[in-house]
């Protein structure tokens, strides 16, 4: 195939923001059928576009439908597009606008200067309430309590673990929010959850059809995805609003008592003219915060526990430096971290291995930009190929999970700079050092009492991931067996009966 150059008066033209070589195209759907039969082959989105920029280069360009995009392989690509400012822009898709009424609003899929005052304004009112403080650590340590104590109730027992953390990662965060806190076995809330994970598992984390070709919602709704997303959304708005409702008859405006009543005040308040947050800006907000973490951090648990589960070696190192560090009686606190090493690299190559955001939140160029030897135009989609990153050729064995591998000689941890699980620049994930600390909490207080076992007659779980907006595992059972029927036996930390 002959190369194409990228001209430079940047015309909006398919041929300006192609990569040299690239994948077959066709007019008007452009990759979009070589995109599918690769998919097909590979099985995942992000292997696709993995195998192309092999075969392609660290810039690869592509138009899928009326969409054009450049996939960003490689830390150096990586950390160049998330440290520049006009590669901070949010994509106008079809698919990222249909949960927020069509707007760009919100802190994950906005941009320009609303998003930085909305930002700006969100994280002033978590910290008010709390965020970030000791209280918010007392909150974890609550909704870790409470999930040991529930499988203490069905110790021994074969339990789903996919849905496991969700109510719990709610909790957390939404009683600074909303000031409510759910028992884990609500119902609502287990619906709820289950409403998020339909929403992210419709599509992947480009689109898909709606994006690529909008105007085929109107043809095929169902098989686009439209009429279950539109469900979806119309579902947890309709929670979201009988939240804020209730917040609204019940305000006192001199004494706020959680996020929510913090942005009804401002709200009241604001005159015209100035910066004024919208109900609908609130309720997209809202599921911002709502969405976020049950999907990243609970997959991320998710899929530390599988990963453990089938790493019996794994387990005893953690049981031996929990035992050593905290003991079996005394809750883990977040200041026991710079003392537990190898708890540390268990939960780095949980972040790596997982990658739940396997090409990040999109990107787009906000105005003509050179990247390495190529000018991306305006409005194009940018997607940062974090899987890769994570499961690339800089690992050695990439597939294995090995804790080992953030760990020197001497034993003291490696900050590796090709892990970037929450991004970099601006558009870093603000819930970085809350996720941090869930997973900490979550994996000391699990181990500190239980010794987690594949159910007699099950296979070991998968690891291979379920594509959607992020990556999730495929559904596993795991045996919770109190630990208090075990103890060490010499040097090497296994286990036997006491």
């Amino acid at each position: 195939m002959r190369r194409r150059r990228f001209q430079s008066s940047f015309p909006r033209s398919y041929a300006a923001i192609i990569h040299p070589v690239c994948p077959p195209t066709l007019p008007i759907i452009g990759n979009l059928l070589s995109a599918w039969f690769k998919y097909k082959e590979l099985k995942y989105y992000h292997s696709v576009w993995q195998a192309w920029a092999r075969q392609y280069g660290d810039i690869l360009g592509l138009r899928l439908g009326f969409v054009d995009i450049v996939v960003v392989s490689g830390r150096d690509m990586i950390k160049e597009v998330s440290s520049r400012e006009v590669f901070d822009g949010r994509p106008g898709g079809f698919f990222y606008m249909i949960r927020s009424f069509g707007k760009k609003l919100g802190i994950v899929f906005s941009d320009g200067s609303s998003w930085n005052m909305t930002r700006r304004v969100v994280i002033k009112y978590l910290k008010s309430f709390g965020y970030g403080t000791r209280s918010m650590e007392t909150n974890i340590a609550q909704e870790c309590k409470a999930l040991v104590e529930l499988r203490m109730s069905d110790a021994g027992q074969p339990v789903l673990v996919n849905d496991m953390f969700d109510v719990s990662i709610i909790n957390i965060l939404w009683r600074l929010v909303a000031g409510k806190r759910y028992d884990l076995k609500d119902e609502r809330l287990k619906e709820l959850c289950h409403l998020i994970k339909r929403a992210f598992a419709v599509v992947d984390m480009t689109g898909g059809i709606l994006n690529f070709m909008p105007f085929l919602r109107h043809l095929i709704p169902g098989l686009t995805g439209y009429t279950e997303m539109k469900e979806v959304y119309d579902s947890l708005y309709k929670f979201l609003r009988d939240i804020i409702k209730e917040h609204q008859e019940s305000i006192d405006v001199k004494c706020p008592r959680d996020v929510i009543d913090t942005f009804l005040i401002e709200m009241m308040n604001t005159k015209d003219g100035a910066f004024k947050i919208t109900d609908e800006e609130l309720q997209v907000v809202c599921m911002d915060l709502l969405q976020a973490g049950v999907e990243t951090v609970g997959n991320t648990a998710v899929f530390m526990m599988l990963h453990l589960v089938r790493n019996e070696d794994a387990q005893a190192r953690l049981w031996k430096e929990i035992d050593d560090v905290i003991g079996r009686d005394r809750p883990p606190t977040l200041n026991d971290r710079t003392k537990m090493v190898y708890t540390e690299a268990v939960l780095l190559e949980s972040l790596r291995i997982s990658s739940v955001a396997a090409v990040g939140i999109p990107h787009m160029a906000l105005d003509d930009a050179r990247l390495g030897d190529y000018v991306v135009p305006k409005g194009t989609f940018v997607l940062l190929a974090m899987y890769d990153l994570h499961n690339g050729s800089h690992w050695k064995d990439p597939q294995e999970f090995r804790p080992e591998r953030f760990l020197t000689k001497d034993g003291n941890l490696i900050q590796d700079e090709w892990l970037m699980p929450f991004g970099m620049g601006k558009r870093r994930c603000i819930g970085e050092g809350l996720a941090r600390s869930e997973l900490f909490m979550f994996l000391t207080y699990i181990l500190q009492k239980f010794h987690l076992k594949i159910p007699e007659g099950d296979p070991l779980p998968a690891t291979e991931p379920i594509e959607g907006v992020s990556l999730s595992a495929k559904p596993f059972k795991i045996v919770f067996e109190p630990r208090i029927k075990t103890r060490y036996s010499g040097r090497r930390p296994s286990l036997v009966t006491a």
